[in-house]
């Protein structure tokens, strides 16, 4: 399974053709009856199996083939099957009379998603395009990293990154060129501290370590920093870390039952901004 994704499933091509409806399996397209449509819906993949993990959206490839030998203007209306979310309701694009187009469609599956079955929904003219979501429940490992795909907010970010991108299970990152990958987070208030990640579980579970993965070159790296739990108590301090260089550094605390976990950062090695690559929670 892509870790960006969601996993990345065989190309879906579910053409609608009228007068007639193509199912296609794990989809249905569906069109009323009348002319033939000028632009044609399909999807890749043509369906989803995913896991309640928000900051780990599926993209589903929409795709638009034109019949017609002038450019068009085609515009689908989006939805999907609470509680899923999608990024756009709204997909617009441009249509060479030469070649398809396609455009990008997020798929987010909250925290407290029920298992079960759902549906994410395309409508072009009077094309029906039904692509089928599962959601499968996590399962139950006591090994389990506790923070991954669950929703992460910074107090700010810079750049081109994103708060999700220390929860993605990717510890690599690069501060090299303009193209940085979103798979890490850093401040956007050079020289100013502290700065705070904070990440929702998707339930109260026990946490007895967190294990922050910062830079590995010392120059780019957190030096200190506290780790916070939310419990019913309120939040707490549960571990403190000073003088720490590069990479990554486990702390271990008497476990706790915590809905959230919070790392308040207060120093680097001298770089202006605070870098995680990664953060990662397990149970006692």
């Amino acid at each position: 399974m892509d870790s960006r994704t969601g996993g990345r499933l065989a190309a879906a091509d579910l053409v609608v053709a009228l007068p007639f409806a193509l199912a296609a399996e794990g989809g249905t397209a569906a069109a009323e009856p009348g002319r033939d449509p000028v632009v044609s819906l399909s999807t890749s993949p043509q369906r989803l199996d995913l896991l309640p993990r928000p900051c780990l959206p599926a993209v589903l490839t929409v795709r638009f083939d034109g019949r017609s030998t002038e450019p068009i203007y085609p515009t689908a209306v989006v939805g999907a099957e609470p509680p899923l979310r999608v990024s756009d309701e709204i997909l617009s694009t441009y249509v060479p009379p030469d070649r398809p187009a396609t455009a990008p469609l997020a798929v987010v599956v909250p925290a407290d998603t029920p298992p079960g079955d759902y549906a994410v929904s395309l409508r072009l003219d009077r094309q029906r395009l039904s692509v089928p979501v599962h959601v499968s429940a996590e399962a139950e490992d006591p090994h389990r990293n506790l923070a991954l795909g669950q929703a992460t907010t910074a107090s700010s970010t810079g750049g081109t990154l994103d708060p999700c991108g220390v929860v993605d299970g990717n510890r690599s990152y690069t501060l090299l060129g303009y193209d940085r990958p979103a798979t890490a987070w850093a401040d956007a208030t050079p020289g100013a501290f502290p700065d705070q990640l904070e990440t929702r579980l998707a339930k109260p579970a026990p946490v007895g370590r967190v294990d922050l993965h910062t830079h590995a070159d010392a120059r780019f790296a957190l030096k200190d920093w506290d780790v916070q739990a939310l419990t019913d108590a309120g939040w707490q301090t549960v571990a403190q870390v000073r003088g720490h260089t590069a990479g990554r550094y486990s702390s271990t605390f008497p476990a706790v039952t915590a809905s959230a976990v919070r790392v308040v950062m207060l120093a680097t090695n001298g770089y202006a901004y605070s870098t995680v690559t990664e953060l990662e929670f397990y149970g006692p």
